[in-house]
């Protein structure tokens, strides 16, 4: 056989087997997802996509769910009786992520109502109030602390913003301390509430 001959057969040789690859190696057809379908699904990556506050986010808003006794001090009587009390009524809205509560005051006819909740899409709590005894909502968006049942809100301004001498709503800490009882307390120690769940 002659070099020639034998040339001939190894380059038929080679290009058989670099189709024989060719056709075994996955197709992409960027245009149509190829890239996408043909990426290996991680179960973990997968996992990564969710908050990760939504787990304990969901279950510290579930152990508020319930009718609570509170008791309110103000700066400058910590240690006296209360300066107000009443009662809050805490309800799922829509599910439960998402609670809405209703306040009365004890001897007073001050009432509030207001959302609680988590977004998962921002991995933050918001909450809003409003009470017939004030001028203006109050709306304030918090973050999970990560070793405790523990929220740090603070007041988001309105569209409209404020008038001169309007103060916006206090920076807060609403803490679970067990199922039973939760408080709310400002960070500037003007105010704190203690609240107890009502059997």
């Amino acid at each position: 056989m002659s070099i020639d001959a034998l040339y001939r057969r190894g380059y038929v040789a080679a290009a058989i087997g670099i189709l024989a690859v060719a056709a075994t190696a996955p197709r992409r057809l960027a245009a149509q997802g190829g890239e996408r379908l043909n990426r290996t699904t991680d179960p973990a990556a997968a996992l990564s996509l969710e908050p990760a506050h939504l787990d304990p986010a969901r279950g510290m808003l579930r152990s508020l769910v319930g009718t609570w006794r509170f008791e309110m001090w103000f700066a400058g009587n910590f240690d006296g009786a209360p300066d107000a009390s009443g009662t809050r009524v805490v309800k799922t809205l829509f599910d439960d992520l998402r609670l809405q509560w209703t306040e009365q005051l004890d001897h007073s006819t001050i009432q509030g109502q207001g959302v609680l909740g988590f977004d998962p899409g921002s991995d933050r709590f918001f909450s809003s109030a409003v009470y017939n005894g004030g001028s203006a909502p109050e709306f304030m968006t918090g973050t999970l602390d990560a070793g405790e049942p523990l929220v740090t809100f603070s007041p988001v301004a309105t569209a409209a913003g404020t008038s001169p001498g309007q103060k916006l709503v206090q920076s807060s800490v609403l803490s679970v301390l067990d199922q039973n009882h939760f408080t709310w307390v400002a960070l500037d120690r003007g105010w704190r509430a203690v609240f107890t769940r009502q059997q």
